[in-house]
């Protein structure tokens, strides 16, 4: 049985092999759009497909529609558990506007340590570091006792429904595991005095789309008083979303956490809690906007649409918005707080719908312990400390945890990593770190071989 250093060894001298695979996914155009057709993952997985079995690995492609491809490969183990499950997503959402890119998007240009492109930092490193994972512990013939799966998802970007929601509901034996492993967390925060301290994703806040009807009455722009100028109540209703103020909640095991990380005497609460973000941000707006995101529901207008010609007063508005909540925050809180943004609003009227529904796994586990033991033998350090976490997205976890699967959101970056630069996700210059893709690799294979190994 290979020892983990044997296989950091292996992962050094293939380093360049691992950052090419990266800059090919980036250059599949897997862009999701959200309405099809859209998506385009199946060229990309027949392309993994081809590289694994070119190792020796079976993978399978399950498509849920035209050109939308789902990816699962296996290393076997000699008696088929514990099953330890590396999730992955290969859509990406769309480039608004290519001249703002240093680098094409799509071109997984190689330059300043990072590989740049849409995809890089969602999610398409965490796969590229999930599949060379598999190959080397394939080229070292490790003998593991349980099966390691890695699966490529489709349209995780817009729900999931054709990739592990897809995959829940036709082929739901491809997704059972103990264990899993998916995007977000592991951002590495410093802690005061030295050391490092990083954060394990044990759960997510659920999603809602909010959608709200606005009704005036037209009129001929000449005579605008002849009508209900329904503009106007549009920019009423941003107003109190601009200033509309959540109600603070820190009681999440996270805010307890991170308070003994950071040395205070106080505990962190609803009156500092901004303050502690400003702090943080000081070093990461991640970390600040984290930390804001876990102590707040969000309520933000993403879409609207008015008008059908330049002389005619609109008479009817629809805005969208996009609504994430803590744990315990229903739809009848939700509600209420949207009945107070729109009251005494003439003509206004709301519709909820869910996309998803928080969800958690327990955070004292054997995965935890694992983690812990995998991610201090990859970064050779002993100093490291941990915070439970939740992230403020949606990701395909929720799809896999009622399947009985611990999850969680784990995708570290390197520990000198520079924690002030922008990744881009969902924005221009996407890009990922080339030495963050090199830890994640040896952090994968050491938590195969600890959870896995004979």
């Amino acid at each position: 049985m290979y020892t983990p250093d044997q296989l950091f060894r292996m992962a050094d001298e293939t380093r360049d092999e691992g950052i090419a695979l990266l800059a090919d996914l980036i250059r599949f155009e897997t862009v999701n759009t959200g309405v099809m057709p859209t998506g385009d993952e199946l060229p990309l997985c027949r392309y993994v497909q081809a590289r694994l079995a070119a190792e020796g690995i079976e993978a399978q492609v399950f498509c849920s529609a035209e050109n939308r491809g789902n990816l699962i490969a296996r290393l076997p183990g000699s008696l088929g558990a514990p099953r330890l499950l590396y999730m992955g997503h290969t859509d990406v959402v769309p480039v608004e506007n290519e001249r703002e890119w240093r680098y094409p998007p799509f071109s997984g240009a190689v330059a300043e340590g990072r590989i740049w492109g849409r995809g890089a930092a969602d999610m398409k490193d965490m796969v590229a570091a999930e599949l060379m994972a598999l190959i080397l512990l394939r080229r070292a013939g490790c003998a593991l006792k349980g099966d390691l799966i890695v699966i490529a998802g489709a349209d995780e970007e817009t729900g999931g429904a054709y990739g592990f929601g897809w995959l829940a509901a036709h082929a739901p034996e491809t997704l059972r595991a103990d264990y899993a492993i998916n995007e977000s967390g592991g951002g590495p925060i410093p802690a005061p005095g030295g050391g490092l301290a990083y954060t394990i994703q044990t759960g997510e806040k659920g999603r809602l789309e909010l959608h709200i009807t606005l009704q005036g009455q037209a009129s001929h722009a000449a005579s605008p008083w002849l009508g209900d100028n329904v503009a106007f109540k549009l920019g009423e209703v941003l107003r109190r979303l601009q200033n509309w103020q959540p109600e603070l909640d820190v009681s999440h095991e996270f805010f307890e956490h991170l308070a003994n990380l950071l040395g205070r005497s106080e505990p962190i609460t609803p009156q500092n809690v901004d303050a502690v973000a400003d702090a943080l941000g000081s070093v990461s707006r991640h970390l600040g906007s984290g930390l804001r995101g876990m102590s707040r529901m969000t309520l933000v207008p993403t879409i609207f649409a008015a008008g059908v010609k330049s002389n005619s007063v609109p008479a009817s508005c629809r805005l969208v918005c996009d609504v994430r909540t803590l744990p315990q925050q229903d739809e009848a809180y939700v509600r209420r707080q949207v009945e107070q943004v729109l009251v005494g609003i003439e003509g206004a009227a709301y519709e909820l719908t869910w996309t998803a529904i928080s969800n958690a796994s327990p955070y004292d586990t054997e995965l935890t312990a694992a983690i812990r033991r995998a991610t201090a033998a990859a970064a050779g350090r002993g100093d490291l400390r941990w915070l439970p976490s939740l992230t403020t997205g949606f990701t395909d976890s929720r799809l896999v945890r009622p399947l009985g699967a611990t999850v969680y959101g784990f995708s570290p970056g390197h520990p000198d990593a520079d924690l002030a630069h922008p990744a881009g996700v969902h924005g221009a210059n996407e890009s990922s770190e080339t030495a963050s893709l090199l830890f994640r690799t040896k952090l994968l294979i050491a938590l195969a071989l600890d959870l896995l190994g004979g």
